[in-house]
């Protein structure tokens, strides 16, 4: 093997992070939240309506 194409991907998105600021939105309600370091907004309900949170 040459080592091409192994571990040479970048994960999810391209590798692309969005960093550590922005808001957590409820696409449902609009409610908005600080987003967490580590805390991916798609693990968060709404505290509100229950609904998923989605990044912003």
């Amino acid at each position: 093997m040459n080592g091409r194409g192994m571990g040479q991907g970048r994960g999810q998105k391209g590798g692309m992070g969005l960093g550590v600021g922005g808001s957590c939105v409820c696409p449902s309600c609009g409610h908005k939240e600080a987003h967490r370091r580590g805390v991916p907004c798609n693990g968060l309900k709404c505290p509100k309506c229950g609904a998923v949170m989605t990044r912003e």
